[in-house]
């Protein structure tokens, strides 16, 4: 019955940190409750039997509303951009693993989570390919990094909120076209504290975004899946879309357990960018997976929606 009463507890996040994280776990209630359906049919325990179903079938709904395919659009002409990003995770010793993917992804735009001074001095070869780098080496779990080889104007390291997390926010140029970029690793929500100082980083990122005059893309480890409800309320304020919608589930943590992921790298993007594909990369050490996606930016803010 536990599996029965996280699926009830998923729906109250907002009323304790606790309940907000049951939110995360809606495949494995799916599977968990379905199996316990099926033992309890087998034993002719029919209410049992019945009660569980009704879970399993509740949390599979939520699991086929992420799968199910997004509205289209296709932009009249435009740039194609791939970006890369990796929570490196601080304490991985195989930065050559990391290295081998970057190169294998042959991304413009690389976002590096988790980066201190040893990840840094690490990742030096990737200057003679990305010459445009934005660094706040830390060694709390939270310095990050971003490398382009597309030209970047406005950049600046930021803090949303008052959890003194640093995260980036840039212009980047693709083609003929600005894009507002801004790459960030909330906290992991594994206290009411933290739950809440990640949830003020949402606001505050979707706030800066509503002001952005330009066609946008959040990326990063948001630590949340797409099931929370500060992550809908991150969506909504935004006016941004969610990259993986229709596409797949994409659970990149943790990277050591297969049939266990969850989402929690994320891109984001405005309704004008067009989406051509997400993938997740292979193990590099971290307890993350890679996330890679390809984007095409309009030259215009013109696009076709696609029913």
């Amino acid at each position: 019955m536990v599996a029965c009463l996280a699926t009830v507890t998923g729906f109250l996040g907002r009323l304790w940190w606790i309940f907000e994280l049951t939110s995360h776990f809606r495949l494995h209630l799916v599977v968990s409750l379905g199996a316990i359906a099926v033992v309890w049919a087998m034993k002719r325990r029919w209410r049992m039997a019945a009660i569980c179903g009704v879970g399993a079938a509740v949390n599979a709904t939520l699991v086929l509303s992420v799968l199910w395919p997004a509205e289209k659009t296709e932009s009249q002409g435009g740039t194609r951009l791939r970006l890369a990003a990796i929570n490196v995770h601080t304490e991985n010793k195989r930065s050559n693993l990391v290295l081998e993917f970057l190169q294998s992804a042959d991304a413009d735009v690389i976002l590096l989570m988790e980066v201190n001074e040893r990840w840094m001095n690490a990742l030096e070869p990737l200057r003679t390919k990305y010459a445009q780098v934005i660094a706040q080496p830390r060694e709390d779990n939270f310095g990050i990094a971003l490398f382009s080889r597309l030209p970047l104007t406005n950049s600046e390291v930021v803090e949303f909120g008052k959890a003194e997390v640093p995260s980036i926010v840039t212009t980047l140029g693709v083609g003929e076209q600005e894009v507002f970029l801004l790459v960030t690793h909330p906290l992991p929500p594994g206290s009411a504290e933290y739950a809440r100082l990640r949830n003020e980083q949402f606001r505050e990122i979707a706030a800066r975004v509503r002001r952005c005059a330009m066609p946008a893309i959040v990326l990063g480890d948001l630590n949340s899946t797409s099931w929370s409800p500060y992550f809908a309320d991150l969506l909504r304020d935004s006016g941004l879309k969610n990259t993986s919608q229709g596409r797949g589930l994409f659970g990149s943590w943790p990277a050591w357990l297969p049939l266990m992921r969850i989402p929690l790298d994320h891109c984001l993007v405005s309704s004008s960018i067009h989406v051509i594909n997400t993938r997740l990369g292979p193990r590099v050490g971290s307890d993350h997976l890679p996330v890679v996606v390809e984007l095409q930016i309009p030259t215009t803010n013109n696009t076709v929606s696609l029913r």
